[in-house]
């Protein structure tokens, strides 16, 4: 993975868990089953610009597939973390 060295030990620990399960593009499918969301509410994080970082393949469509690379998810995850003292 290229984006490797763009992330923590935590997060590199977390990606390596999960490449075998979900390979390195996630579908919105397993994304939303990952973050325990509805396919809808992943839509409108997009539409808000919050949530994951995701990839639209055939940008051309309106309706392109939309899905999300495994290291953007994990660094997702980690990074919407509260810290407590």
């Amino acid at each position: 993975m290229s984006n490797n060295k763009l992330l923590t030990d935590e997060q590199k620990e977390l990606y390596s868990l999960m490449l075998p399960l979900y390979g390195a593009l996630v579908s919105q499918k397993n994304t939303a089953k990952i973050l325990n969301a509805s396919i809808a509410t992943l839509y409108r994080m997009r539409e808000n610009g919050i949530g994951a970082s995701y990839k639209k393949l055939d940008s051309n469509s309106k309706n392109g597939t939309v899905v999300y690379p495994l290291h953007e998810i994990v660094k997702y995850l980690t990074q919407s973390n509260v810290k407590t003292a």
